[in-house]
């Protein structure tokens, strides 16, 4: 399995994928996506040109104490009214989640993300 897709823009960058989502979507769907923490602004900004929300940011953290996580899953939907108060930029603190923490001081999968490689049936070892 080749994990180069995951990490460069083989078929186009974030604000793509967001624009490709929003065509998509039905109206109370969700785009969930995963980029790299240094792209931060550019989903904040692929989001709000696509007419897209972000709805939960969750930073994943390679290794306890690194700086800044390696990347983060945003969870996106269409602009609403009904959710006009998720766009509000003072409400931006709300959206984002404790980071997921991958490996501990020993290099070991920390309890959050055994349970997170659980829920998707991957054996724990």
């Amino acid at each position: 399995m080749q994990s180069a897709p995951a990490r460069c823009e083989f078929r186009g960058g974030i604000e793509a994928y967001c624009q490709a989502a929003a065509a998509m979507l039905q109206p109370e769907g969700l785009f969930v996506v995963c980029e790299n923490w240094l792209n931060d602004k550019r989903a904040y900004d692929g989001a709000e040109i696509a007419g897209l929300d972000i709805v939960s940011v969750w930073p994943v953290m390679g290794r306890v104490g690194k700086p800044e996580p390696l990347f983060a899953v945003y969870v996106m939907r269409k602009k609403s009214e009904s959710y006009q108060d998720i766009a509000n930029d003072q409400n931006k603190a709300n959206r984002m989640r404790a980071p997921l923490i991958v490996r501990d001081e020993d290099g070991k999968w920390t309890e959050q993300y055994a349970k997170v490689m659980k829920a998707m049936s991957i054996p724990v070892v």
